[in-house]
């Protein structure tokens, strides 16, 4: 090659003792052999089918063949030098399976995840029928320590809480965090701005998930010895999604904190109609799952699926031996109930939010309605009546209806009548959920006597010395410093 374009060049300058010689006179005796009639040509095409090749070799590479996985694995090992990946195979058409990711510093037990795939139909195909489907996404073995994954880079805050005692004495806790969740964009958020607010992804008619088995989950904290998550299988099975369907598919979740089913859909009678659903879960949540949780709590939920926007409506949830139900109708109207519900002895309260918590209610009745649009701002919830038992006095609720933007100024009440005079119980709700902080307010009684009355059912002057010391360190929980 380099021969013929050498040829072609001398050719342009090469002079004899006829003067100069044309390059389009073929049987001029100076003419080179490699350029006679369409040496250049064959040299141009030459290339250009060099490059043709080069580029069919790159995309066959990068495209059916394991190379960029490999590539990145590299650079995640670099990143992390005690991270072994090994067993990479697939490619970028159909999808990537690893035979085993290894790391942590620990000798003997680093944390490690082993055939690991993801296979799906390919972006081919995608773009051929506008179907995107994962066919296989499975984990034959995760054992993962939370003490080897990388910590959270972001900014330290630190906030302190002031609590006046009732002898007098002040403590201060001061609780630090990190990380740079609060500032991170939400996916969701992000998602539907993707999706044009449509729910559904642009330029697809369906969205399938054939199968995804994940076995053999544990999680630990050497930090925390006592920390450990079991999970001995996950499938999920038939899951598809159209712009104007929805299948769910089938879910089984095996744990030692959470067991999940589901089955088909079934009829079922809410406020005394009958309504037919999609789908059937049932559940158990464990005390593993959060130190709050006290003892077992079973669930069951009738849930449907709009397919525009993804909404879960209707659904009919029931907890607690069906003690708890809460439904929402396909309009947003919904209601809740309670029905003699023993909340403190399911949940503790200050594992939950902190030990400056109140004490959660017993034998809690609760009727509370949801009118169509509330959500929007344009309907309103109602409390409806109730009644529950803190300590040994019992509290009526005070009926209360109000919209969305006014729950911020809203406080459920309810009042319990003692010999000593009534004793008002209220509830901000604009933080419910978050913390749980009621107050409590009686005419003409000291704090230590509104305690005494409700949770021992006398005075304070006719407690004991422990007795006392139980009620004041209640004080700074339900009353305000300027109340003592």
């Amino acid at each position: 090659m380099e021969q013929v374009f050498a040829d072609c060049a001398s050719d342009i300058t090469r002079e004899n003792r006829y003067g100069w010689v044309s390059l389009m006179d073929p049987n001029s005796p100076n003419q080179p052999s490699g350029c006679r009639k369409h040496g250049c040509l064959i040299a141009i095409l030459t290339l250009v089918v060099l490059i043709v090749v080069a580029g069919a070799a790159a995309y066959y590479t990068i495209f059916h063949t394991a190379m960029p996985f490999r590539l990145v694995a590299n650079m995640m090992q670099k990143a992390n030098p005690s991270m072994r990946i090994e067993g990479i195979d697939g490619n970028l058409s159909t999808g990537v399976s690893v035979a085993s990711i290894k790391w942590g510093d620990a000798p003997g037990s680093p944390s490690e995840i082993t055939g690991l795939r993801i296979r799906y139909n390919g972006y081919e195909d995608a773009g051929k029928t506008h179907r995107l489907v994962i066919n296989d996404v499975g984990v034959n073995r995760a054992h993962i320590d939370i003490a080897d994954l990388p910590s959270n880079n972001g900014v330290t805050t630190s906030q302190s809480t002031t609590v006046v005692n009732s002898n007098g004495t002040t403590t201060t806790t001061t609780t630090t965090s990190s990380g740079s969740s609060a500032n991170a964009p939400n996916p969701f958020t992000a998602m539907a701005n993707a999706n044009n607010g449509s729910g559904f992804p642009q330029g697809l008619d369906s969205v399938e998930v054939r199968n995804v088995s994940i076995l053999d989950v544990l999680i630990t904290n050497r930090n925390v010895p006592e920390f450990r998550v079991s999970i001995p299988k996950i499938e999920w099975t038939g899951f598809k999604a159209t712009p104007d369907s929805f299948e769910p598919g089938v879910l089984t979740i095996e744990s030692d904190r959470l067991a999940v089913a589901t089955n088909p859909g079934r009829t079922v009678t809410v406020e005394g109609q009958s309504t037919a659903f999609q789908k059937s879960i049932i559940g158990m949540v464990q005390p593993a799952l959060h130190p709050a949780i006290k003892q077992s709590i079973s669930f069951s939920a009738d849930v449907s699926f709009v397919p525009k926007g993804g909404a879960l409506r209707p659904y009919h949830f029931v907890a607690a031996d069906g003690k708890l139900e809460i439904n929402e109708a396909l309009d947003g109207s919904g209601a809740v109930h309670a029905r003699q519900l023993d909340l403190a002895g399911l949940i503790d309260p200050r594992k939950l939010f902190g030990d400056q918590t109140a004490d959660l209610p017993s034998d809690l009745v609760l009727n509370a309605v949801v009118a169509k649009g509330f959500e929007e701002g344009n309907g309103t919830m109602k409390i409806v009546d109730g009644s529950f038992r803190l300590g040994t006095t019992t509290f009526e609720v005070q009926p209360l209806e109000f919209s969305k933007a006014a729950l911020a100024q809203i406080n459920l009440k309810a009042v319990a009548k003692t010999d000593a005079g009534n004793i008002t119980w209220s509830l901000p709700l604009a933080k419910f959920g978050s913390e749980y902080h009621p107050s409590l307010a009686a005419q003409g009684m000291s704090p230590g006597d509104v305690l005494a009355h409700l949770f021992a059912g006398k005075a304070y002057a006719e407690l004991s010395a422990d007795e006392k010391k139980t009620i004041d360190a209640r004080i700074p929980v339900y009353f305000s410093p300027t109340e003592k």
